[in-house]
């Protein structure tokens, strides 16, 4: 069951999407839901290399210029974000808005910068669920082209920080 944990980060999904572990990050999905046109959830995955915490109330991201998800989130400036992981459970709900002029060097990509409105965690409740526990997220493998992927959300994320 979730409850609100506030309006900001909480220092624990700070760090994680501080861009300063982007190794101990590869290979795990942060799920993403906007609303489409018709008013259903869409969902996208993405990953560590394209988000970035700025501060506790803004993130950076990174998403492909003509992706349904970025559409969504132009058309209507809402974003959930879920970080899944044995560690603990976060739903981040915010506003967004595109920056101009895209992320230098990386064609094809929006820069998009979303205002945390609200933070709920989300937690087993022992008397209905017992013992029962998230054990795993979301989780990609990118096989030998990873080294070259990780060198890339490096940049990337060194993007969003400076035009944060």
């Amino acid at each position: 069951m979730s409850h609100l944990v506030g309006k900001e980060l909480p220092p624990q999904v700070l760090e994680q999407f501080s861009g300063r572990d982007l190794r101990g990050c590869f290979g795990r999905v942060i799920p993403a839901v906007t609303v489409d046109a018709a008013g259903f959830p869409h969902p996208a995955l993405l990953s560590f290399g394209e988000v970035v915490a700025l501060d506790a109330r803004r993130i950076g991201l990174a998403t492909y210029a003509d992706s349904t998800t970025t559409n969504n989130m132009r058309r209507n400036g809402l974003l959930t974000l879920l970080l899944v992981e044995p560690e603990g459970t976060y739903y981040i709900k915010g506003t967004v808005r595109e920056r101009s002029g895209g992320l230098p060097g990386f064609p094809g990509l929006a820069h998009l910068e979303m205002r945390v409105s609200q933070v709920l965690e989300d937690a087993a409740r022992s008397d209905v669920e017992g013992e029962a526990r998230i054990a795993s997220g979301i989780r990609f493998g990118a096989g030998p082209g990873g080294a070259a992927l990780l060198k890339q959300w490096e940049a990337l994320v060194e993007a969003l920080r400076r035009a944060g």
